[in-house]
């Protein structure tokens, strides 16, 4: 499944993900990465990424102030599609607190065709 790279990462790939992270190159050549978003405000930023690897999907949620940088902020938490509808349907995962839309709906559109 071909990544869908959303936001301030819209032009990005595993590599430049890599470096951002501060990972050793190919460390994410096993993954299979669904979704990466970030958004960067005035004061602050705000990352999500989501893949899949071996047979489990894991979340990684980063934030920094106004200078961007991630490293050491790479640490995957292991999820599930359930998990992160809830989420999207019963929280505000993929929104700013204004409302707006960061990456809600193309997650919500991923995760629906993963269920498939």
């Amino acid at each position: 499944m071909k990544t869908i790279w959303l936001n301030d990462w819209m032009n990005s790939n595993k590599t430049s993900l890599e470096k951002l992270f501060g990972l050793y190159s190919d460390e994410l050549r096993d993954i299979d990465l669904l979704l990466a978003s970030y958004k960067q405000g005035d004061d602050s930023g705000y990352g999500f990424v989501f893949f899949k690897e071996a047979q489990s999907y894991y979340e990684v949620n980063v934030s920094n102030d106004s200078e961007i940088d991630l490293s050491g902020q790479w640490q995957p938490e292991e999820t599930s599609i359930e998990a992160l509808m809830f989420r999207l349907n019963r929280g505000n995962l993929g929104t700013e607190a204004a409302g707006e839309n960061i990456f809600a709906e193309p997650l919500r559109e991923l995760l629906a065709h993963l269920l498939q």
